[in-house]
C-alpha cells in the first residue's frame, strides 16, 4: 500500500503538466528527490511512472542494472532514455534521428584511419544504416545491451529482455523514424547537419564534428567526457523538440525518472542536461524544451555537481506544487520526509483492519515512519501477529537475508544508502554502529580515531545530508531515531573492536566543560541512572524550571538498550525522597517514550501514572512548580487514555 507523499506527487505532476496553450518553451526545473537508505525514493518514482506511462512518453531508468564502464563509449543512461521513450504512446510519435546518428558514430572507432579515410568510412556508415533491416539490427543490439535499464521495457531483476519485446521495440523505433520522410526515401543528411551548429551559434563541418564525437567519446578525461555528454544531451533535446511539435494540444511534458541518480552514469546525464540548458539560456535562444527530469539521490548528487552547474534551490516542506512547478530555477532539491503516524496506521489496515490503530502506533514507535522498515515490519506482523507484543524478539528474529537478524537487515538498509552502488561496505557498517552512540554529527566526528581505516571526516558516512538531518534550521544534525536504536543495540552486543564502554567513555570524556546535558547523557548510558540523579537533584533549585526540564529531556532522550532500570520500570513505586523520584523519572520517561519493549496498554498506563506522581513530587523542590505540574497533568491524561 502506497501512502503519504501527496504534496511531492502533486509537485511532480505540476512539473510534468503544461497548459494546452503553452508551447512549453521554458524548461521545467530538474527535481532531485533526496532520502537516506530505505526512504522510499524508488517507490515514489514507481508511483509516478505508473500514473504517467500511457499518457505521455515516460521512462524510469535504473542505472545500476548495468555497471558503469568508463572505457565504454556508449552512454548507457542516455541510450536507455531513448529506448524507454520510444515505447508507443497514443498521440505521440517520438523519434530520435540525431541520437541514433550519434550512437552509430560512437560505436565506430575512426582513430586508425587518416582524415580522408575517416570521411569515407563515416559516409559508408550512414549509407549502411539507411537500410531498414540494418538499422533495426543496430537498434536491436542496443536494446539488448542497455534496455534492461529502462523499467518500462524490462522487469527489474530479469537478466534479458524477451526477444519478441526487443523486435517490437526496434521495429517501432525505426519505423517511426523512416516514415517521416517523403516517398519513404530515408536519409540522415538533414539530421546530421545538426551536429554542425547544435542549436548554438556555431558553424562547424557536421561530418568532422561526428568523427570528433567518436574520437572524444572514448576519452577518459573528465572534462572531455562532459563535453561529449553535452553534445549527446543537446541531440536528445533537439529530437524531443521536433517530435512534440507534431502533437496537437499537448498538455504534458516527456517524463524521465532516474533511480539511483548518484550513480556515475546517472549523474553525468543530469549534470549535462543542466549545462546544456544553461548554455541555451546564455545564448538567448528561445527553444522549446519538453523534458521533465526527476532523479533520486542519497544527497551526494548536489555535492558531486558543485562547480559544474549553479547551485540548486532547496524546496522544503510544506511544498507548494503550483508555485514550485512554475519556478524559473534550473533545478531544485527536496528531502523525502518519513511517513507520519497516520500514514503508518493506514498501512496497518492491510495487516488487520480492526487493530490497525494499535498496530500502526506500535510500529511507528519503533520505526519513526522510516518507509522501508515500516513496510517490512508490517508484513512480518501480518505473517506472525504474536510478534507485535514483543518487538525485541521481532528484531532478534531471522531477517529476510540469509544469516542476518531483522535488526541487522534494517541497519544494512541505512548502510546501503551510503554506497552509490547500494553495497554494504563493512567499514562503513562498523563505523555506523560506533557513531550511533553520539548525540549529533559534530559529536560523531570526534570518534573518527575509533573508526575503521578509510572512514575519515570526508567519508560518505559524514557527507550524507540525508542520513544526518535536523528538524529546525540551525539545530544539531542527528541520525534518524531508528538508526540510533539499531546501532546502539549492535554496539551493546559488540564483542570485538570498539565496545560500548570504550565508545561511551570517549564521548563522555570529550564533552565540552559547559555541555552538562551531553556529559550526563553519556554518563547515564555508560554507568546507569545513579551517575546522573545526584547532579540533576543538585541543579533543580539552582536552575529555572524550564531550563531544568530541557536538561532532563536531553539526558533521557536515548533509551538504554541494556535496560538496567528494569527494577524501577517493573517494580513497585517506593520512591520517597527527591533523589528517588528523579530516579523514577530517569528510568520511566525514556521507557514510556521510546523503549520498544513497552507495548502493553496497561503497562503504559501504569508508567504514566507513576511518572505523573514523581513530577508532582519533584515540583515541591523547584522554584516554580507550575511547569512540573503541567507535565504531570499530561501524563495523567495519557494514563487515562491507555486504560
Amino acid at each position: 500500500m502506497f501512502v503519504g507523499r501527496t504534496d511531492l506527487l502533486e509537485l511532480i505532476d505540476h512539473l510534468v503538466e503544461i497548459p494546452a496553450t503553452d508551447a512549453g518553451e521554458a524548461p521545467k526545473p530538474v527535481l532531485v528527490v533526496e532520502g537516506c537508505g530505505g526512504s522510499g525514493r524508488t517507490a515514489v518514482l514507481n508511483k509516478v511512472l505508473a500514473k504517467w506511462q500511457g499518457h505521455t512518453p515516460s521512462v524510469l531508468v535504473r542505472p545500476l542494472e548495468r555497471p558503469f564502464d568508463v572505457d565504454n563509449p556508449v552512454r548507457t543512461v542516455l541510450a536507455a532514455v531513448m529506448l524507454g521513450l520510444s515505447v508507443e504512446i497514443p498521440g505521440y510519435a517520438v523519434a530520435f534521428p540525431r541520437l541514433l546518428i550519434a550512437q552509430i558514430v560512437i560505436a565506430e572507432d575512426f582513430s586508425a584511419l587518416t582524415p580522408p579515410e575517416q570521411l569515407i568510412r563515416l559516409n559508408e556508415l550512414l549509407d549502411q544504416y539507411q537500410d531498414r533491416a540494418a538499422l533495426v539490427g543496430f537498434v536491436r543490439d542496443l536494446v539488448n545491451v542497455v534496455g534492461a535499464l529502462a523499467a518500462n521495457i524490462n522487469v527489474p531483476g530479469v537478466g534479458s529482455i524477451p526477444a519478441g519485446v526487443v523486435d517490437r521495440l526496434a521495429g517501432a523505433l525505426v519505423g517511426r523514424l523512416m516514415r517521416w520522410t517523403p516517398l519513404n526515401r530515408f536519409t540522415w543528411r538533414a539530421q546530421a547537419a545538426w551536429f554542425g551548429h547544435q542549436d548554438l551559434p556555431m558553424r562547424h563541418n557536421p561530418e568532422r564534428m561526428l568523427i570528433a564525437l567518436s574520437d572524444n567519446a572514448r576519452s577518459t578525461n573528465p572534462a572531455t567526457r562532459r563535453d561529449v555528454d553535452d553534445v549527446l544531451i543537446g541531440a536528445l533535446l533537439a529530437d524531443l523538440r521536433h517530435s512534440v511539435t507534431k502533437v496537437k494540444r499537448r498538455t504534458s511534458n516527456v517524463l524521465v525518472l532516474i533511480d539511483d541518480g548518484d550513480a556515475p552514469a546517472a549523474a553525468s546525464f543530469t549534470s549535462s542536461l543542466l549545462r546544456v540548458r544553461e548554455a541555451i539560456v546564455a545564448t538567448g535562444a528561445r527553444l522549446n524544451d519538453p523534458l521533465t527530469l526527476v532523479t533520486a539521490s542519497s544527497g551526494v548528487l548536489v555535492d558531486e555537481l558543485a562547480g559544474q552547474v549553479s547551485p540548486p534551490q532547496v524546496w522544503s516542506s510544506p511544498l507548494d506544487p503550483a508555485r514550485m512547478g512554475a519556478s524559473a530555477t534550473l533545478w531544485a532539491r527536496t528531502r523525502l520526509p518519513d511517513l507520519g503516524e497516520s500514514d503508518v496506521r493506514l498501512m496497518a489496515k492491510d495487516v488487520d483492519a480492526y487493530r490497525s490503530e494499535h498496530i500502526g502506533a506500535t510500529i511507528y514507535r519503533l520505526t519513526g515512519g522510516h518507509p522501508a522498515a515500516t513496510d517490512y515490519l508490517l508484513r512480518r506482523i501480518k505473517q506472525e501477529p504474536e510478534l507485535l507484543d514483543d518487538l525485541d524478539e521481532l528484531l532478534r528474529s531471522p531477517g529476510p537475508e540469509t544469516g542476518t537478524t531483522v535488526e541487522q537487515y534494517l541497519l544494512r538498509i541505512f548502510g546501503r544508502g551510503l554506497s552509490v552502488n547500494k553495497l554494504v561496505r563493512r567499514e562503513l557498517a562498523t563505523a555506523l554502529v560506533t557513531v550511533s552512540a553520539a548525540r549529533s554529527k559534530s559529536e560523531a566526528m570526534s570518534l573518527v580515531s575509533l573508526l575503521p581505516a578509510g572512514v575519515e571526516h570526508d567519508s560518505p558516512l559524514f557527507k550524507s545530508r540525508t542520513l544526518w538531518s535536523t528538524d529546525t534550521p540551525g539545530a544539531a544534525e542527528k541520525l534518524p531515531a531508528l538508526t540510533r536504536l539499531l546501532g546502539l543495540r549492535a554496539l551493546l552486543a559488540r564483542i570485538d573492536g570498539q565496545d560500548w564502554a570504550q565508545v561511551l567513555g570517549r564521548l563522555r570524556d570529550g564533552v565540552a566543560p559547559d555541555d552538562l546535558a551531553s556529559r550526563l547523557h553519556h554518563a547515564r548510558l555508560l554507568d546507569g541512572r545513579d551517575a546522573v540523579v545526584g547532579e540533576l537533584a543538585r541543579c533543580l533549585p539552582e536552575m529555572p524550571p524550564p531550563q531544568w526540564l530541557r536538561l532532563f529531556d536531553e539526558v533521557v532522550e536515548t533509551p538504554d538498550p541494556g535496560r538496567r532500570d528494569s527494577d524501577l520500570i517493573e517494580g513497585p513505586d517506593r520512591a520517597r525522597s527527591l533523589n528517588e523520584h528523579i530516579a523514577v523519572l530517569v528510568a520511566l520517561v525514556p521507557a514510556f517514550e521510546s523503549d520498544i519493549r513497552i507495548t502493553a496498554p496497561e503497562q503504559k498506563s501504569t508508567l504514566c501514572s507513576r511518572i505523573a506522581h514523581s513530577y508532582e513530587k519533584v515540583s515541591d523542590h523547584a522554584s516554580d512548580s507550575a511547569p512540573f505540574l503541567l507535565r504531570a497533568n499530561k501524563y495523567r491524561r495519557l494514563a487515562n487514555q491507555f486504560q
